[in-house]
């Protein structure tokens, strides 16, 4: 049987589903820790998280981390540090511009514009370091592109 790579698409999800596991569970400790001991660990997320993690995700290992993999840790760092802030920003603007954007940090130390918060700079260091081992992952799984019908007979997925 044949194989290949991930499919994109499959990635996309794979990276959604860890972003926003990764938002609820900052958002639920932060909330816990920093503003009320809530023993339920309420997280927030927002259905925009969908396309912010995903394709954020997917764009991060196609133009980062494809380029900088062999490349120090510090500097891999730096890189998706700044990528990811980059990231937030823009889809902040956007998400904005329809009264969408359900983030604002306009209350928090060293923001930009309510946008972005550098507050947050060890969480998403964190996270950074968390979605190179996803990419490593997915980019190790073996994707069969073929499937065995209920007759025997080998197919070509589609």
């Amino acid at each position: 049987m044949g194989s290949t790579d991930v499919p994109a698409a499959v990635k996309l999800w794979v990276y959604s589903i860890q972003g926003i596991l990764y938002e609820l569970c900052f958002t639920a400790m932060f909330n816990y820790f920093l503003i009320s001991p809530d023993i339920r660990l309420m997280g927030e997320s927002s259905i925009w998280s969908i396309w912010i993690y995903g394709m954020g995700g997917l764009l991060n290992e196609y133009v980062i981390y494809n380029n900088i993999k062999n490349k120090p840790k510090v500097l891999r760092i730096l890189a998706n540090l700044i990528y990811t802030y980059v990231w937030e920003y823009s889809n902040g603007v956007v998400l904005r511009a329809f009264g969408a954007c359900p983030w604002d940090y306009t209350e928090r130390r060293w923001n930009v514009h309510g946008l972005i918060t550098f507050e947050y700079v060890p969480a998403w260091i964190f996270a950074g370091l968390l979605h190179e081992e996803m990419i490593k992952l997915l980019q190790s799984v073996c994707w069969c592109d073929k499937k065995i019908c209920a007759n025997g007979n080998v197919e070509k997925r589609d």
